[in-house]
């Protein structure tokens, strides 16, 4: 699917949504594709991926800023790769304030970065449970 230039308004209002991510972009103009995955660009790098209703960081634009890191095992890789969800007994380390509605960084345990994901609660409960999903995978590099 091509892409196209948003609109000035529309280009406002997504600066608004990467300023609430604490995310800012120095181009005046964004780009859109929209298929089964839209994507929002600024040039060629991808900034926003829409994920159920939702536009959300990806971990391209997330690597460059300060957002925290959860460090998954193979097995829990092998999982996600297969499109489950991220459980709390394949993380192995969190790096940084998880915060239930925000969004992650996924990381091997070769500090690889492998993909991003939505934070479903908060660290805590990450930390003390041993079974459960707590993090939804949304964007995955395989």
């Amino acid at each position: 699917m091509k892409r196209h230039f948003l609109s000035k308004r529309e280009t406002k209002e997504f600066k608004v949504l990467l300023d609430s991510f604490g995310i800012s972009v120095e181009s005046k103009t964004l780009e859109i594709e929209e298929n089964d995955r839209s994507t929002i660009y600024d040039g060629a790098t991808p900034i926003l991926v829409k994920y159920q209703d939702k536009w959300l960081p990806t971990m391209k634009i997330m690597k460059f800023k300060d957002f925290p890191r959860v460090v998954i095992d193979q097995g829990a890789y092998n999982g996600i790769k297969n499109g489950a969800n991220l459980y709390s007994a394949g993380i192995k380390n969190v790096v940084g304030n998880l915060k239930r509605g925000s969004t992650c960084i996924i990381e091997d345990v070769t500090g690889r970065q492998i993909g991003s994901a939505s934070v479903e609660s908060d660290e805590t409960e990450i930390r003390s449970k041993k079974k459960g999903s707590y993090l939804k995978v949304y964007e995955l590099y395989r």
